[in-house]
């Protein structure tokens, strides 16, 4: 059995934690461009170690939380606006479910909403948007659209309103502190409200089978949760688990074409955006939890 040693997991505390991979990155003089959402550089992380308690797998050393603001204030990405109809198609399926939990609605808030893809296929559904969003570029995006996004860690959102239904979409693997984070969701959540958290599981078949070369190994993923992670969230953060399952993915061919340098050089035409491609991955979990007090 590989060596313990004294880390604390950035989730549960616990120093039962063991180191799981060699890393090829470092984040001392890293830059934002590193941090996009459309990001290629699968199999550019930094080390990583798990934890023996609540199993999740996680950064070490975790960059400051200030630096990674930073670095998110700056990030521009426009490759991620222009695959909207694709992961629109993602979003429809979500809020599906949304509105089959919570067929009244309500108020709902989009952590790390982006350009607010999301936020506006919602807003047509009937829900009341808000987003949180650090970047200064996605959320001058957003706000063209008519959205309310607050500029920002989520952790200084002001906690005076309460939300029906907050949505942590490919958000919670990109912070250095989960449990502060779920902690700020559960006092933002009204009692029986739903959290959503999409977020790729390190222990899929496809994270075995691709190994250091899976795509959500990549330098702005700093957590990695897995079935095991999940139930400790449950017992731990006062949550009941209403739906599990795995995230389906939709993309362009485009897209996934230019996830690769080959294809951005040899096969980057315009014509593959107008195809369509479901991705039954199985590599990301797709959670909802409702808050129980």
């Amino acid at each position: 059995m590989s060596e313990e040693l004294k880390i604390n997991c950035p989730l549960c505390q616990d120093s039962r934690t063991f180191f799981f991979r060699k890393g090829t990155l470092s984040y001392e003089n890293i830059s934002w461009e590193k941090f996009k959402i459309t990001d290629s550089d699968y199999g550019l992380f930094p080390d990583l170690y798990r934890c023996q308690n609540c199993g999740l797998t996680f950064a070490h050393p975790l960059p400051p939380a200030d630096k990674i603001i930073k670095l998110y204030s700056q990030m521009e990405d426009p490759e991620y606006e222009q695959e909207h109809e694709g992961r629109g198609e993602n979003f429809r399926r979500i809020l599906k479910v949304l509105s089959r939990l919570r067929p009244d609605k309500g108020r709902l808030l989009d952590v790390g909403c982006a350009t607010g893809i999301f936020m506006e296929i919602a807003r047509k559904w009937g829900w009341e948007v808000i987003g949180v969003e650090p970047s200064q570029w996605a959320v001058s995006v957003a706000r063209s659209k008519g959205l309310k996004v607050f500029q920002g860690d989520f952790a200084d959102v002001p906690e005076e309103e309460k939300y029906d239904v907050i949505t942590m979409i490919d958000f919670i693997e990109h912070t250095n502190k989960p449990a502060i984070m779920l902690r700020k969701a559960h006092r933002l959540l009204k009692k029986g409200g739903v959290l959503l958290i999409v977020t790729p599981d390190i222990s899929s078949l496809a994270a075995k089978i691709t190994g250091r070369k899976w795509w959500h190994l990549r330098p702005g993923h700093l957590c990695f949760f897995r079935k095991e992670t999940i139930f400790y969230l449950e017992k731990t953060f006062s949550f009941k688990i209403l739906l599990l399952r795995h995230y389906v993915w939709t993309f362009s061919l485009h897209y996934l074409i230019t996830r690769f340098p080959f294809g951005r050089k040899y096969f980057n035409f315009g014509i593959f955006k107008k195809i369509k491609l479901k991705l039954p991955l199985m590599d990301s979990l797709e959670v909802y939890f409702e808050k129980l007090s």
